[in-house]
Parts: C-alpha cells; sequence; structure tokens
C-alpha cells in the first residue's frame, strides 16, 4: 500500500511538473518613460512648415525578393521593367545591405534609422510561447523539418508578448513626417508589432490598410478560382495556410477588419493610388510595403500562364507573383505621372532581406545562401531611387549602402529635423551621390543575431558563430559568393575586424527585449549550418 501511495505521489508530481508555467519575469518588457517625454517634446517642437512645396516621399517595399530576381540585376527567367525603371531613371544601387537577414529586424532599423540591437529588436516578435512545459516538450520533440527548438522553456507572459515591437521611445520616419505636417499612410506589411500601443496607427501613421504580423493569404481562401496555389512541406509554410487571413493575418484599414477579395498585391496598389490622389495637393510620406512574394505562394491564373516554360510549379507561380509585383509598381508609377507627381517625388524601392532559398524557388544568383543567413544571400538586396530633375537617370552606385540610409536621406530631403539624442546610423545618400568620390556612407557595416554575428570593413567580412564555434573571412571584391575562406591566410586582418565588431558591439545592449524559439538548419556546400529566426 505505501509502495502504491508513493508511486501515485510521484507520478502526481511528474504530471503536475509538465503543467508548470513557462512564464519567466526576466522578459517583462518595461519602456524608458524618460525617453518617451523627450520623444514627445521633440515631435510637438517640430516646424509645422508649408507642406506643398516640399518632396513627397514613397518607400516601396518587397518582401524576401531575391536581388536577382530583378532583371536590372541579371534575373534569368523574369523581366521586371516597372521596377528597373526606377533605378533607370535615378540610381542603382549595386551593393546595398539590410541589417538583418530577416523581415522585422530588418524593417525596425530602416524606420527609424538605426541599427536594430540599439533597441533590442534583435529576433522577430512571437505571437505566441509554449505556456507549459508540456507544450515545449511536445513541440521540441515533434518533427520539425529543418527548424531546430533551441531555446530553453523560459518564455514571456501572454500579456507581454503585447509589448513586443518597435519600444515607443524610438522615432519613426512616419513619426517625424507627421509632425512636421506631412500626410503618412502606410499599406500592406507591418510586422513591428501588434498591442495598441504598435499599431502603425498609433506610430505616426494617418493612414494604415494591411496587416500586422509577418504574412497573409493573397486571396481570400487558399482555393479561391482563378487563382494557383504552391504548398511547400514545410513547418512555417503549413502555419501560413492554415493561419489564413486570421488573427495577425487578418486585413485590415485603420484597425478595423475588413473583407478584400481582390489579390492582395492589386488591392495594396488600388489602395495607394486612392492615397496619393487624396493627398496630392499637400505634401505625403507613403510606406507601400508589399508582402510579395512572400509566401504563402499564390498568383493569378493569368500570370502563371506567362511562364509556361517554367516546368518546376514551385519557381513558377513565385515568378508569377513577382511579375505580377513588377505590374503593380508600373500601374503606381503611371498613376503619379497622370497627377504630375513624379517631378516632386522622392521613390525608393528595396526589400526587406534576400531570397528565401529554403522555398526552393529562389534563385539568389552567385550569392550564397538566403533568407535568414547572414551570407550574402540573406542580406545583399535589390535597392533603387528615383527623385526627378534631382539624381540624374541612369546612375548607378557601387559602393555599399544600407537600407537605413532611407531615413537620414528623406529627412535631410524634407527639411525635417533628425532626432540628435540618440545614434542614428543611417547616411544621407544624396551628400555621397553628388560628392562623386570615393568617400563612402558606410566603410563598416554590422549584423548580430543572437549566436550569429558579422561585420563588413572595406571588401573583407568575417562571419561566425559564438554558439556553435565556426568563423568564415570572406574577400567580398573577388569572392562575393563567399566560396574561399580565406581567415587563415590573413589573421591580421582578421583581427582587425574581430576589433572593429567588438567596439561597436560594447555600445549596444547585450540582452533583447524577448526570446526567439528556434534556429534553422541550411546546408551550404559540404557544411551545415543553424541560423537563428
Amino acid at each position: 500500500m505505501k509502495q502504491k501511495l508513493l508511486l501515485f505521489i510521484g507520478l502526481t508530481i511528474i504530471i503536475s511538473g509538465c503543467f508548470v508555467s513557462t512564464y519567466n519575469s526576466t522578459w517583462d518588457i518595461e519602456w524608458d518613460e524618460a525617453a518617451i517625454t523627450r520623444k514627445t517634446t521633440f515631435l510637438a517642437n517640430i516646424e509645422q512648415t508649408e507642406s506643398k512645396n516640399r518632396p513627397n516621399v514613397i518607400l516601396i517595399m518587397a518582401d524576401d525578393l531575391g536581388k536577382y530576381e530583378v532583371s536590372a540585376y541579371g534575373a534569368v527567367d523574369i523581366q521586371t521593367p516597372n521596377i528597373d525603371a526606377i533605378g533607370a531613371n535615378g540610381i542603382r544601387f549595386n551593393d546595398a545591405y539590410v541589417t538583418a537577414p530577416i523581415c522585422a529586424p530588418s524593417r525596425a532599423a530602416i524606420l527609424t534609422g538605426r541599427y536594430q540591437q540599439r533597441f533590442g529588436f534583435e529576433t522577430q516578435p512571437m505571437e505566441f510561447y509554449p505556456t507549459n512545459r508540456l507544450e515545449y516538450a511536445a513541440g521540441k520533440r515533434s518533427d520539425l523539418g529543418d527548424w531546430r527548438v533551441v531555446a530553453e522553456p523560459d518564455f514571456p507572459s501572454p500579456w507581454m508578448v503585447e509589448r513586443q515591437g518597435v519600444p515607443p521611445s524610438e522615432i519613426n520616419m512616419a513619426e517625424l513626417f507627421q509632425s512636421s505636417g506631412y500626410s503618412t499612410g502606410i499599406i500592406g506589411k507591418w510586422h513591428l508589432g501588434h498591442g495598441k500601443e504598435h499599431i502603425p496607427n498609433a506610430r505616426g501613421f494617418d493612414y494604415q490598410y494591411g496587416f500586422y504580423g509577418a504574412f497573409s493569404l493573397y486571396t481570400p481562401a487558399q482555393n479561391t478560382e482563378g487563382y494557383v496555389n504552391f504548398i511547400q512541406d514545410d513547418l512555417s509554410s503549413r502555419h501560413q495556410w492554415n493561419m489564413k487571413r486570421n488573427e495577425n493575418a487578418a486585413i485590415r484599414e485603420n484597425d478595423k477588419v475588413v473583407k478584400e477579395s481582390d489579390y492582395l498585391t492589386f488591392a495594396m496598389t488600388k489602395k495607394a493610388k486612392e492615397f496619393i490622389s487624396q493627398k496630392k495637393d499637400s505634401s505625403f510620406f507613403l510606406y507601400l510595403s508589399y508582402n510579395a512574394p512572400h509566401v504563402p505562394f499564390q498568383a493569378p491564373q493569368s500570370y502563371f500562364d506567362q511562364f509556361s516554360h517554367i516546368k518546376d510549379k514551385n519557381r513558377r507561380v513565385y515568378l508569377a507573383m513577382i511579375k505580377a509585383l513588377d505590374d503593380a509598381v508600373g500601374d503606381l508609377m503611371s498613376h503619379l505621372e497622370q497627377n504630375d507627381l513624379l517631378e516632386n517625388t522622392i521613390i525608393y524601392f528595396i526589400s526587406d532581406n534576400g531570397g528565401a532559398s529554403y522555398t526552393g524557388a529562389t534563385n539568389n544568383g552567385p550569392l550564397k545562401g538566403g533568407k535568414i543567413t547572414h551570407f550574402e544571400g540573406g542580406l545583399n538586396v535589390p535597392f533603387m531611387m528615383q527623385w526627378k530633375g534631382k539624381i540624374n537617370g541612369g546612375e548607378v552606385y557601387e559602393y555599399p549602402v544600407s537600407s537605413m540610409d532611407i531615413f537620414t536621406t528623406s529627412l535631410n530631403a524634407c527639411s525635417i529635423p533628425v532626432p540628435e539624442d540618440r545614434t542614428i546610423d543611417g547616411r544621407d545618400l544624396l551628400e555621397y551621390i553628388r560628392a562623386n568620390n570615393e568617400n563612402q556612407p558606410h566603410p563598416i557595416l554590422y549584423w548580430r543575431t543572437d549566436h550569429i554575428k558579422a561585420i563588413r570593413y572595406k571588401h573583407w567580412k568575417l562571419i561566425l558563430s559564438s554558439r556553435d564555434g565556426w568563423i568564415h573571412m570572406y574577400n567580398l571584391k573577388t569572392d562575393k559568393s563567399e566560396k574561399i575562406d580565406v581567415r587563415s591566410l590573413l589573421q591580421d586582418e582578421k583581427e582587425e575586424l574581430l576589433r572593429f565588431f567588438n567596439e561597436w558591439n560594447e555600445d549596444l545592449p547585450q540582452e533583447y527585449l524577448w526570446p526567439r524559439i528556434m534556429d534553422r538548419r541550411f546546408i551550404l556546400g559540404d557544411e551545415t549550418y543553424y541560423f537563428p529566426a
């Protein structure tokens, strides 16, 4: 009887332990109230000058669009004449970088002009975590394919998940434009927080249309007539298809869920044209954040039919999505021309990171790796800028630039003050373009995502995993494909790069605001890598 009682007690303890909460108060997010006060004061003191004579700014962002899927950079299977035209009518940056090889951290840096590590936005915001150790154990033992659970079962509470995003103490482009008298709009993907303090209407945007999370269906339902789907056999892809247009994948207009029957790329373009028509008599800032060609892969049948020579259905749907995106960009540009707005509008086109090679659809050309990796395929992106009458058409800029430069370039062009109480990492690209000399906006660029660190100094690039113990060094001038590891031959240069990185790293917060859960495996050549997602 005593043995049975002890067994019962033991089983009770084990079972109870499985349901112990994973909540850890370490991840409670506290905002810097003093910094928020300084920000509020700064924005309130920006002079609202007559805006109609100042240039408009349109930031067009693609999602997971690889550099070598744009014909201006040498795409093989597709022509993108409308995207190309932005560079042809302005300037094409041939060596442009984002600050992270994945969506949200990259976007956080673009809108703030700062390395996202400066404010703890190092990895993707999470929409949910395992709530108890049984859920955690079940997930860790599941067949996750190329994904691997690496986090310990210590996670934020659900109410702290609502606080994940760009902290309110940060100042983004929209808040600066809005405070200076511009009309501001975001159309498309947000992915910078879904709590009430983080949604676009609370962060400087007068108008919002799109979704708050990382993805949404392009059509109202998976099997919408007239469209072709391709579903990858992958954990993340299956999750996105299962989510459909629910929760943060729902389509919203000024925070109200709305129904959208049109193909989302075209719906976003229509909303952008409406916004421009309404605001054309006063200056505006429009962030047109397409989700194409991010998964889930859906394309109109008419576009799919244009690529009948492509036998791989996965790639064929993907290319059809890019072609639809290119036509949407052309539609937008025609609308600007019809409204006599091209002369006074700064237009950027950029992708938030490299192509998602793990989908099996992307061609990242000579670049190694892709999205999530810190090799060139994940970080080196298409980037073009047009400003008729201010930038000579057909210019090509060969020195490294950063997506953060959009922030400073835009503010200076529009006579809006740049905050001086914080480090701004973006540079004014127009200064370097006009100088036409060998001075570079970014002699050094840095990356840090959890255990992965990387630095580019001049033409040298160093990348390492502090957890897994590997390190590579490349000469990007002669080896953009990152095939030849030269670290053993150039010890002095390697030590110099490590010193530069450590100096930068010491100036940053060493903790990020929320934990991630998984790494993704990449097999590149003979090497296997795990990169944080």
